[in-house]
């Protein structure tokens, strides 16, 4: 799950990582963002993770998800909304399955990870990044035909930082590093502060392919 927790980083500590920042401008679309994950304890990210060709003819939309609660984490590939991947950690087990299929099912015991302590862990990465991203000003502008509010903020140097919104919905933050020229942009589908407990069930009458796929299961989680 070294994988599934990299993509989780790399995604809510988009959100997370701000969490304690003092640096934000007052009521800033951000901030209050930031506040109510913090409050939740609970909350699932949408990323828009491009375009693919299933059986390299049908084309879908590809997503990934990470979802936590309290100290359960699960990532979700999914492909157009028809079928998806899911890895699931419930605190003490990792599992890796197909819910639209879950015949079959592999387990593995959450030391294979750390058995991570899922807020703790965004809380060290709110306090390494505490005071670093510095608010700048606000306002609209029309990217791909669209038009957003963006809040800009920089990290005291040379990389900025810009969070675009549709109302009070973050559709996509881009950073760019102006040592290098680096562009990196973030789009996101949904942010949702409600997480069913049912993202989080296992198949509990499946078939137990571990013996069989342990290796290539413990590939994944360790990329």
């Amino acid at each position: 799950m070294k994988k599934v927790l990299s993509v989780f980083i790399a995604a809510v500590i988009i959100v997370a990582s701000t969490l304690s920042l003092n640096a934000f401008a007052a009521d800033t679309k951000t901030e209050a963002l930031f506040n109510k994950i913090e409050a939740a304890q609970e909350v699932s990210v949408t990323l828009k993770a491009g375009n693919v060709n299933l059986f390299g003819a049908i084309p879908m939309t590809a997503t990934d998800t990470i979802y936590v609660k309290g100290n359960k984490i699960a990532y979700e590939y999914g492909l157009g909304g028809i079928i998806s991947a899911r890895v699931v950690y419930d605190g003490e087990n990792v599992y890796g399955f197909i819910p639209e299929l879950p015949l079959f099912f592999v387990k593995l015991n959450g030391d294979a990870i750390g058995k991570p302590d899922v807020w703790s862990l965004l809380g060290s990465a709110s306090d390494i990044t505490l005071g670093v991203l510095d608010y700048q000003k606000s306002y609209n502008e029309i990217y791909n035909n669209t038009e957003y509010f963006v809040e800009e903020f920089n990290d005291r140097a040379q990389v900025t930082s810009k969070f675009y919104y549709i109302g009070d919905s973050l559709k996509m933050l881009r950073v760019e590093d102006a040592q290098t020229g680096s562009v990196q942009y973030t789009y996101f589908e949904n942010i949702s502060f409600s997480v069913a407990d049912s993202i989080f069930a296992v198949p509990a009458e499946g078939f137990d392919l571990t013996i069989l796929l342990k290796s290539l299961f413990e590939a994944f989680i360790s990329a």
